[in-house]
This record gives structure tokens, sequence and C-alpha cells, in this order.
């Protein structure tokens, strides 16, 4: 395990839109905020609904309000979200990525940004992806590294691991 801690990674390139997208359903950027935002679709449906002695009394203009926003906050919004967050986070332009026993470095043309392991809240691993979920300063950071960016035998393997070890997996 020593020689983990001592590696050096490195890789060239940037994702796809397709990629940003799996990367962020597997960070999980979005599980509390659906939650919350189904659970006040059922309460906002449930106003839309009464029961009185005559039996149910069944409002239609609540609760299409309900499935309005419910569409929108679970399905319209989070993809938007995403979609805006690789066009404004420039996740489509080359960029370099060194992992190292400090952190995570991303250089982007002449400007860079390092991620030390511990604004690193944690790993995880997609059959296409390593993703790296941190946060600096109040926000949080996703770092993208397809594995056809790693070509030498056994490197994206070691990055896993390097990767569970540094960040873990959340828990």
């Amino acid at each position: 395990m020593s020689e983990i801690r001592e590696a050096s990674f490195s890789a060239t390139g940037s994702p796809t839109r397709d990629e940003y997208d799996e990367a962020a359903r597997a960070a999980g950027l979005f599980r509390r905020g659906r939650a919350v935002a189904a659970l006040s679709t059922v309460f906002l449906a449930a106003a839309g609904v009464t029961l009185s002695s005559d039996g149910l009394t069944v409002r239609p203009a609540v609760l299409g309000i309900a499935a309005a926003y419910g569409l929108l906050v679970l399905v319209v919004l989070p993809r938007w979200v995403v979609g805006r967050g690789f066009r404004t986070g420039r996740a489509a332009e080359e960029k370099r990525v060194v992992v190292d026993g400090t952190g995570i470095e991303v250089f982007r043309g002449e400007e860079s940004q390092r991620i030390v392991w511990d604004e690193m809240r944690y790993y995880h691993e997609t059959p296409r992806l390593h993703v790296f979920v941190g946060r600096t300063r109040r926000r949080t950071c996703l770092v993208v590294l397809p594995k056809r960016l790693f070509t030498a035998p056994g490197e994206s393997e070691l990055l896993a691991a390097f990767g569970q070890e540094q960040a873990g997996d959340g828990s």
C-alpha cells in the first residue's frame, strides 16, 4: 500500500456531456433534494383532495399545480442544473489533471485549482469514470476523470484504489 500513497496520476482530456451526466448521477448530487421535492409534491397533491361528509372533494387546479411542480422540480430542474454546471464549469474544455498524495490539481490553460484530500468528501467509480466529490469554500467540486484517458495498463485500477484510500466512499 505504501507504493499507492506515493503514486501520481496525470491525465489530459475532457469529459463528454454524457460522462458528466453519469458523474452527477454517481455523485448523488440531487438525491436529498429529490426526496424533499417528492415529499413536497405529495403534500401539495394531498392539499388538493379533502375528505368531507359527501366523500372526497378533488380540486383539479391544485392537483395540476402539484403535477407541474413535481415535473419541474424532479425532472426538468436537475437536468438544467447539470447542463448549466457542464457549460459554466467549462467541463468540455480540455484540462490536465494531476492526482497525487497531496490532492487533485486541475490545470485549465493558465489557471489551476488544487483540492486537497481534506476537502474531498468521497470517491465513486463507475464502469466508465472516476468521480471525486469535494467542497471548497462552500462550493461542491465534481472532478470527473474518464477511464478512457488512462492508457497505461493497470493505471485506472491503481487510481481506483488510490481514490478509495484517500477520499473513501462517503460513508
